[in-house]
């Protein structure tokens, strides 16, 4: 089966900042960036970043290089993301909140990354094993001194415009390419869908390092809009929240979990600032329409949130679904919706052909969103991005690794990872239909199911519940999943949590919760009951 998304007509240069550019040049006077008490407009912005590129040019950084940016979230930050762009490089996230450890790690990756630009307060955490690091608010460097025009440099839209580091099953994160072609048709889709315009302004809430903070931060430059960022380093939901009514924020990317405390803090207070919202982007992990239900259905909330399915691998969203029917969540799994202009989903047997309607498949993607490939792995990069011959033609397509099937309507619905399957008793089983089926239950309001034990023959699940009530009895729910799941697949014990912890993506930490039940650990800290 294969949803095909619009067709839509792009220009010959596909360059996300050459937008910023012209909405700087046509209102300069607007307000481009926020972060604490600055300020900035997109004159300004503009400006800043073009001395930036001038910058990076004087030390070799030119077209095709790729440039490390790890800032806290600051006027910097986006002056250098921007300056990386317009010198013809590509940027790499680094972000602060990591450990030193991992991002020497993911510095280590990249052999093409000979320049790192910093801050004074994180210059330290990038300071080995880097050809050069260069703090951007270091007064020696006499930014002022560079021109604030905008440097003449050939960019092409299948340039490379950053790259970021997911996760890797060996340990090793995957450097993952996107480029201004995939992000350009992104970006346009997002303004003409659901259209955005300069009055639409986002609010950062994901860290840097995430996938899903790059449209954060670049859509609201794209339509005019302005951008703002929370004046720390960590998520702070109190400050979040604060900031949403404030500043008057209209559109939010973020994971599920990341929107549950702000929905949760609302709810708790009785008041309303959330739904002066528009629009709420939602990627990362799989979304409880259970967890908002409550909220979303408020009278007068006219907050739209949309389920959004994707991969880094496919420049972050692949399809979206548009929450309106919260009943028809309770019966089954959430839609993840139709495919953005220019993607085609394709569900895929073993062999890669297409399997009938309603039947689960592996997704694979392809169409311009598809990215470059792993720069620091072209073993995995040859088996996840293949070609394929369609109707006569060669089709490049990324295999996602989930698994999903299409409904009568033409949306995809996922149902799970491929390698989040375990077996138990030599029963294989998907962590995602038996999360669902607890996620089901009149007493749960979310679960994180994890497989615990040393191998098959002694493996078993546990779930890790947030009850819907205070009142939680864990074998009456044992009582009621065997009435509706196999014997194999219902968890042996609940533990009952006041919240998941949260990695800094912002998505639930299943490793620390796995891990933490591995080694017996007291299950505190994240809201054990």
């Amino acid at each position: 089966m294969v949803l095909t998304g619009t067709k839509s007509p792009l220009p010959d240069e596909r360059i996300a900042h050459r937008v910023f550019e012209s909405h700087a040049a046509r209102h300069p006077e607007r307000p481009a960036l926020t972060c604490g008490k600055e300020t900035l407009t997109y004159g300004e912005l503009d400006a800043r970043a073009n001395r930036v590129a001038h910058y990076l040019a004087s030390v070799g950084v030119g077209h095709g290089a790729v440039v490390g940016v790890c800032i806290d979230r600051s006027s910097d930050l986006v002056a250098t993301i921007l300056g990386v762009l317009k010198a013809g490089a590509a940027y790499v996230p680094l972000d602060p909140s990591y450990p030193s450890e991992r991002l020497r790690l993911m510095t280590s990756q990249l052999s093409r990354m000979k320049v790192v630009v910093a801050g004074a307060d994180t210059l330290a955490l990038v300071a080995e094993g880097t050809d050069e690091v260069v703090a951007i608010d270091d007064p020696a460097l006499r930014l002022e001194d560079f021109p604030a025009t905008t440097p003449s440099v050939a960019i092409t839209s299948a340039d490379l415009c950053y790259v970021v580091f997911t996760s890797g099953s060996t340990g090793t994160p995957k450097a993952t390419a996107v480029r201004h072609e995939g992000w350009y048709n992104l970006l346009n889709w997002l303004t003409v869908e659901y259209g955005l315009d300069h009055e639409s302004g986002n609010l950062l809430v994901s860290s840097f390092g995430f996938d899903i903070s790059q449209r954060s931060l670049m859509t609201p430059l794209f339509t005019g809009a302005p951008l703002h960022l929370l004046p720390s380093r960590s998520f702070d939901v109190s400050l979040a929240y604060r900031l949403i009514g404030e500043l008057g924020v209209r559109t939010l990317h973020c994971a599920p979990s990341t929107l549950y405390l702000l929905v949760d803090r609302e709810l708790d207070r009785g008041t309303d600032v959330l739904t002066g919202l528009r629009y709420v982007f939602i990627g990362g992990e799989p979304m409880s329409a259970a967890r908002v239900a409550r909220w979303a259905t408020r009278e007068g909330n006219q907050c739209l949130l949309l389920h959004q399915y994707g991969v880094a691998e496919c420049t972050d969203v692949a399809s979206s679904h548009r929450m309106v029917d919260y009943d028809s969540y309770a019966g089954g799994p959430m839609p993840a919706g139709t495919p953005v202009y220019n993607t085609q989903i394709h569900i895929l047997d073993g062999s890669l052909c297409e399997v009938p309607d309603g039947v689960a498949g592996e997704i694979c993607i392809s169409g311009i969103s598809v990215g470059a490939g792993y720069l620091n792995s072209g073993t995995e990069a040859r088996s996840r991005f293949v070609t394929v011959r369609r109707d006569g033609a060669d089709v490049r397509l990324y295999r996602t690794g989930d698994q999903g099937y299409t409904t009568p309507s033409g949306e995809l619905v996922v149902v799970g990872r491929l390698d989040h399957q375990v077996k138990i008793r030599g029963m294989r089983i998907d962590l995602g239909d038996v999360e669902h089926a607890v996620r089901c239950h009149r007493d749960v309001r979310d679960v994180v199911v994890v497989p615990v034990g040393t191998g098959q023959d002694d493996t078993h699940l546990v779930g890790l519940v947030i009850p819907a009530t205070g009142r939680f009895d864990d074998r009456a729910l044992r009582h009621d999943l065997l009435g509706t799941l196999p014997r194999n697949m219902v968890p042996q014990r609940f533990v009952a949590l006041d919240a998941f912890p949260l990695n800094p993506n912002g998505k639930i930490d299943r490793k620390a919760l796995a891990g933490r039940l591995r080694s017996g650990a007291h299950m505190t800290g994240s809201g054990a009951r």
